[in-house]
């Protein structure tokens, strides 16, 4: 069972709906793993990890067993939630009344250029129902590291100083930007903060970003 209800043509969530009788509705948050995202706006291009529901399964039969590596890898390059306007959403594997539900999503910025996003859920789904991510997904996390300035961030800055660009791609940035501990990034959300009507909109996102981890960039 999931929820979900629909107005003027968005999703949102309501009253139970049976996702096995209603098949409109069960790949509403279910893509292959490394397919192109395209569930919300996103600065950058992104690739799908862990967007499991009820038409293909947890995607992972034939792949080596999840481990408990497997398991801390990916939740220590998970430090932040974003995109939690999202809604919630139960999961599809779970059976009884409660099933697990989440919001938000993680987003991954592999070394070599890639960025994925999986669903808040991603590690639920890996404790509770085995779900294992593709090799190559484990394998750019495990590479991790401090971020180079690239192009990725250059990007996100252009995005957050741009007073004409939508505020939920902004607040993305935002988010985003806290990957990279340099001065560039620091500087561009601050100057986003002053902005009151952004910060009135995406305050939590950067009280979140700069709260925890203002004192770890360093000055120029």
């Amino acid at each position: 069972m999931s929820n979900y209800a629909e107005r003027n043509g968005d999703l949102w969530f309501s009253g139970p709906v049976d996702l096995a009788r209603d098949p409109a509705l069960r790949g509403f948050v279910e893509y292959l793993d490394l397919s192109p995202y395209e569930y919300m706006p996103h600065p950058l291009p992104l690739v799908n990890i862990g967007w499991l529901g009820w038409e293909n399964g947890l995607q992972n039969t034939g792949s080596a067993l999840l481990t408990d590596e497997d398991i801390e890898r990916v939740r220590a390059a998970s430090p932040r939630v974003g995109s939690m306007h999202l809604g919630f959403h139960d999961c599809e594997f779970c059976t009884g009344y409660a099933p697990f539900d989440g919001n938000g999503e993680y987003r991954y910025y592999a070394a070599g250029g890639v960025v994925y996003a999986a669903p808040g859920m991603i590690l639920h789904y890996m404790e509770a129902h085995g779900y294992r991510p593709p090799q190559v997904f484990l394998d750019d996390l495990a590479r991790g590291g401090v971020l180079t300035w690239d192009g990725r961030a250059d990007r996100l800055v252009g995005v957050v100083r741009d007073v004409t660009a939508e505020w939920e791609l902004r607040v993305e940035a935002v988010v985003d930007l806290a990957n990279w501990k340099d001065s560039r990034a620091l500087d561009a959300i601050m100057v986003a903060a002053r902005e009151e009507e952004f910060a009135d909109c995406a305050g939590a996102e950067i009280g979140g970003v700069t709260g925890g981890v203002r004192g770890q960039w360093p000055r120029d």
